[in-house]
């Protein structure tokens, strides 16, 4: 069966991956919160792999949890760079329960079997930042690869910077070899119906 895609531009279509990009409970300090940044409790934590078949573990901080969901997306990549996904409106269905015998601190999640390799089925092109921040290694990896989406695919700055939010996964590649940060943005092959690069 062929799943369904989000047209992102002429000639660019991204997979139909729906999941909610706010997704929570109420924290246990009194008074008002915003869900921006989010928190231990949730909140917008834009995490992609957070869609059908994922269990979401939450701690709960006040009586009756006060769960809340929304903010739903059909397509974003690990990261979403520039604040942007694409935003799409959904019905969802959800099962909750409370879970005695675990104890957390802040959200954990578990992918079930099969979820990454069906998403994960093209090649891609990595682009790696490298410096001794980690932000600064991200926009690095970033900026390279919307170079190449210029160079390669004849996108402006704006759309590559657009196109990295809804498409491109970051992933930390290493973390230990003092004092540099290397960062990968993996930017998926099969996004670009035209068949591929120029």
């Amino acid at each position: 069966m062929e799943q369904s895609r989000v047209i992102f531009a002429e000639g660019i279509e991204l997979p139909y991956e729906p999941f909610p990009g706010t997704i929570g409970v109420a924290p246990a300090e009194p008074g008002p919160h915003s869900i921006v940044p989010p928190s231990r409790w949730g909140g917008n934590m834009d995490t992609k792999h957070l869609r059908a078949g994922t269990t979401l573990y939450l701690p709960v901080g006040v009586e009756g949890a006060l769960f809340s969901v929304g903010d739903t997306h059909s397509a974003q990549g690990d990261g979403e760079v520039c604040g942007t996904a694409i935003e799409t409106a959904m019905e969802l269905s959800l099962r909750l329960s409370v879970r005695r015998d675990i104890r957390i601190d802040a959200p954990q999640y578990r992918v079930p079997p099969g979820a990454l390799p069906q998403s994960e089925g093209t090649g891609y092109h990595v682009s790696t930042g490298v410096a001794p921040n980690l932000m600064e290694a991200t926009k690095a990896a970033v900026r390279a690869t919307m170079e190449h989406l210029g160079d390669s695919h004849g996108l402006s700055r704006e759309e590559a910077y657009a196109l990295c939010s809804v498409a491109v996964d970051l992933r930390i590649h290493e973390v230990v070899d003092a004092p540099n940060w290397v960062v990968g943005a993996f930017l998926p092959d099969d996004i670009f119906t035209g068949g591929g690069e120029r």
